[in-house]
């Protein structure tokens, strides 16, 4: 079975592109666009990772990351479903606040925009080993 990885982000070319990337590399992909379908796919997908803007309308991805957590305290969403935020807010611009939004959403990683394709791919490989 492929692992799952639900990637979110408000803009189509970085979903898109993303996506190819990843299903090229054999993972099974599934989107969504905002932080409301976001919350959506978790539970009907039932993805091994959810690769998440931060960035978004609606629901932004601290509060999409912190309500998949509460989900999977509920038992809506596999307690083993990792969260990684992808933003392009850096930690030097206001690294006390983005250390509190972090402390919030509780993510397993936080990946920077622009990030090296390459990179990512590694990353996201060291994840679906260890599940």
């Amino acid at each position: 079975m492929a692992y799952k990885i639900l990637i979110v982000d408000d803009e189509p070319d970085l979903r898109e592109s993303v996506g190819y990337l990843l299903t090229d590399a054999g993972y099974e992909v599934a989107y969504a666009s905002n932080g409301h379908e976001a919350l959506g796919a978790t539970q009907v997908f039932c993805p091994d990772l959810v690769l998440l803007d931060v960035m978004m309308p609606k629901e932004n991805g601290y509060r999409v990351s912190r309500h998949i957590h509460e989900a999977q305290a509920a038992g809506l969403v596999p307690t083993s479903t990792k969260v990684v935020l992808l933003t392009a807010r850096k930690l030097d611009q206001d690294p006390e606040r983005e250390q509190l939004f972090n402390d919030f959403a509780d993510p397993d990683e936080v990946i920077y925009k622009p990030f090296e394709p390459k990179a990512l791919l590694a990353r996201l490989k060291e994840f679906s080993q260890a599940a």
